[in-house]
């Protein structure tokens, strides 16, 4: 009988592994995909888009913000996948008070990610994955690592009018403090994605920002604004990024690689040292996962 804590203290306690799953979440989604576990999806949010190929014929039921309760109600699902940060308390009192199971879970860290594919897991059916210990051991390798680097002063922005950028607590925030940065709005005092004027940002100096694709969609013109900031280390220099912002953001099997490639960005920064190429970990079999571009827009 599998049976863990979420988030919310609601411990999730199933006869049986959940043979009938809706995930509410993305890196749910992927998550399960990976497990190899897809046939058990019976809906999805039309923002999960990924393995595309594997996801694109199961039932979408609304999006993350929006999902379609009476839908879900009426698919009985044995589990429903949810996240703190992504969907809403309303949605997930509602579908608990139609007698759902609802697992609740709220990653803030790499650390935090590893103890989600296990926990998930174990509402599978005890499911253990390779990924799992390939976060574990990219976090154990960039420990040891960081020790020998230069930390450099980064900002990764997720919102543009006004800026947004991730502060520590966050699970962006903590990629790049296990990759060897130092977030410059680690601890802003202005709540987790704390916004920020041009000025502002120019004045706290990063020497990397990373621009993801998402949530909003940093384009090259972007980047070019930033790059025009000659007051401002990374701009100076050169070093703003766009990137793949599933991989930043989409914790569970991009985290391991993610690691690995903010790290292999912030050695652009790192004076006398030479980037190297990021070695993506071994993923499970089937999956697309696209890399962080690590050309400097011109």
């Amino acid at each position: 009988m599998p049976s863990v804590v979420d988030a919310t203290d609601t411990e999730i306690d199933l006869e049986r592994p959940a043979r009938e799953v809706v995930s509410l979440v993305p890196s749910f989604t992927e998550l399960v995909c990976s497990m190899r576990l897809a046939s058990r999806l019976v809906g999805v949010t039309r923002f999960c888009v990924e393995p595309a190929d594997v996801v694109a014929p199961i039932r979408k039921v609304g999006g993350t913000k929006n999902p379609d309760i009476e839908r879900i109600i009426r698919l009985e699902p044995q589990l429903v996948l949810a996240n703190r940060e992504e969907n809403n308390e309303d949605d997930v009192a509602a579908l608990r008070k139609a007698g759902l199971n609802v697992y609740v879970g709220d990653v803030r860290t790499a650390e935090e990610a590893h103890e989600e594919i296990d926990r998930v897991g174990r509402l599978l059916g005890g499911i253990s994955l390779k990924i799992g210990e390939s976060i574990k051991e990219s976090l154990e390798e960039q420990e040891h690592v960081q020790r020998l680097r230069p930390r450099v002063r980064a900002a990764a922005l997720i919102w543009r009018n006004p800026y947004m950028a991730a502060s520590g607590d966050t699970y962006i925030g903590d990629l790049l403090r296990v990759s060897g940065a130092i977030n410059v709005c680690e601890d802003s005092g202005r709540g987790r994605y704390p916004r920020l004027s041009l000025t502002q940002l120019v004045e706290l100096d990063p020497e990397v920002i990373l621009l993801p694709s998402e949530p909003y969609r940093f384009r090259e013109r972007h980047a070019e604004e930033l790059l025009a900031q000659q007051g401002m280390s990374a701009g100076r220099n050169g070093h703003v990024y766009l990137c793949d912002g599933q991989n930043l953001t989409w914790w569970g099997v991009r985290t391991g690689a993610a690691i690995q490639e903010v790290s292999g960005l912030l050695d652009h920064a790192r004076s006398g040292w030479q980037a190297e190429a990021a070695m993506a970990p071994e993923l499970p079999p089937g999956l697309n996962l696209n890399v962080i571009q690590q050309d400097v827009v011109e």
